[in-house]
């Protein structure tokens, strides 16, 4: 991975991953939620290429992502994805359940989340957490994005964040070779 300058601005690469995360963007000292920093958006361009593992499932989404505390969850808004969509089953298979839905930023993104267990986590390893992602249906490689309004939807629907620990621009890829150049921003106001 080659940061850029400031913002959240990199380039990556990688060869027959079996998991690889590159991110960068904002960090908080996990004192504050969300909604006690302000509203919280991002703006962004992306390009990526995916060249799948043989006999593997290949998977690759590019998101706004982060950690809260108190309670504990790990939380994707995920703007561009390859063939396969993530959300309704996790990496190992087993299924999250789906919270409905939300409009935004000239698209709908379905929302699911699972808990999950003994994973893991940005507070140490064998922690328990919920991830909660919300999934944009017509994927797109640049725009801007209402992060504090998937928060708030989140919380509306039984799925409140904690305090904040990070909001970074984050490609994520599983079983395949590619490279990604990402331009973005992620702000506090």
């Amino acid at each position: 991975m080659s940061v850029y300058g400031v913002d959240a601005n990199y380039g990556a690469s990688w060869t027959e991953v079996g998991d690889f995360l590159v991110r960068a963007g904002l960090r908080f000292d996990q004192t504050k939620t969300p909604a006690q920093l302000g509203t919280i958006s991002a703006d962004f361009s992306e390009s990526f290429t995916e060249r799948p593992v043989q006999g593997a499932t290949s998977k690759i989404y590019v998101a706004l992502y982060g950690w809260t505390i108190d309670p504990l969850s790990e939380y994707y808004v995920i703007e561009d994805y390859g063939d396969f969509i993530p959300g309704p089953v996790n990496s190992d298979g087993s299924p999250r359940t789906n919270y409905g839905t939300i409009t935004a930023d000239d698209g709908t993104y379905d929302i699911w989340a699972m808990p999950v267990k003994n994973r893991d986590a940005i507070t140490g390893p064998n922690k328990d957490f919920t991830q909660i992602f919300s999934v944009r249906k017509v994927r797109r490689k640049c725009g801007h994005i209402s992060v504090s309004e998937h928060f708030s939807k989140w919380g509306s629907v039984g799925l409140p964040l904690g305090k904040l620990e990070e909001a970074m621009f984050l490609m994520e890829a599983q079983n395949n070779s590619g490279t990604i150049d990402v331009t973005a921003t992620v702000t506090v106001k």
